[in-house]
């Protein structure tokens, strides 16, 4: 009896799906010219695929907008095994489309006792990135991401936290005091991001939010990092602001309440 399985496949979602499996931590980005290759499609072809799957927010473009990677839909999909994730992982494919809406150096980090950790980074591919590297530790009331955190979690958390850390001065422009501090973190919350101005080294700026689970409680914080000589303070916020925080509520609404990768934190 001949079988009839082919007439119940639909083709061009066969090859969508053959797309989205292609990628992988040895593969995170794909040209067009990889995705027609892959599933044996024209560059026309690949170009309608990958446009579909942009719309869908399955794929993002990067770069100049000839190579995809995968989207936050992609995560979405996957959002029961997320609560088994640590944060990079959810968090990576939005570290990259923030680089190149912003062009700059991208990071993320989580608190731990009195430090911002950074646990994800995705260079600038035009500008030379700061000297950071995964695991390097921030005081946490000196920089953004730890300043960003600081400012969503609840006062009582923000007063120990500042009880148990020394305060110490990384430049001269460093808040020290639990008032100065306590000051910048209100107009953080005011305004929904914590800006670094030359606070943890004289050559650099920085603009963060907050990551939060539904409740609100914050879980790490996203921020991207500029050349001090050739970005301006309020040339960053006025630029770059808006970008960071979408980016930061689209990482949030991934996480559940009991989002596992908190506990990589503690």
């Amino acid at each position: 009896m001949p079988s009839h399985r082919g007439d119940y496949t639909i083709e061009s979602l066969a090859r969508g799906l053959r797309v989205l499996t292609a990628f992988g931590p040895a593969r995170p980005e794909m040209s067009l010219q990889d995705i027609a290759d892959h599933v044996d499609v024209s560059k026309a072809g690949a170009l309608r695929l990958g446009h579909t799957l942009c719309e869908a927010g399955f794929l993002v473009r990067v770069g100049d907008g000839r190579g995809y990677r995968l989207g936050p839909t992609a995560i979405t999909v996957g959002l029961a095994t997320t609560a088994t994730m640590a944060l990079p992982e959810v968090a990576e494919p939005l570290l990259v489309e923030l680089r190149d809406v912003t062009g700059e150096t991208a990071q993320l980090a989580v608190p731990h006792g009195t430090d911002a950790v950074i646990v994800g980074r995705v260079p600038s591919r035009q500008f030379p990135p700061n000297p950071v590297y995964i695991g390097h530790r921030v005081p946490i009331h000196a920089g953004s991401l730890g300043r960003a955190m600081l400012a969503a979690a609840p006062a009582g958390t923000c007063d120990e936290v500042l009880a148990r850390s020394e305060l110490p001065a990384l430049t001269p422009r460093t808040a020290t005091t639990p008032e100065a501090i306590r000051s910048d973190l209100d107009r953080t919350r005011r305004r929904g991001w914590a800006l670094n101005d030359q606070q943890t080294t004289v050559e650099h700026r920085s603009l963060a939010a907050a990551i939060r689970v539904p409740s609100g409680a914050p879980v790490g914080a996203v921020n991207i990092t500029v050349s001090a000589s050739r970005v301006g303070a309020r040339v960053l916020a006025r630029t770059h602001a808006a970008a960071v925080v979408h980016v930061a509520a689209r990482i949030s609404e991934l996480l559940p309440e009991d989002f596992a990768g908190r506990t990589d934190v503690a």
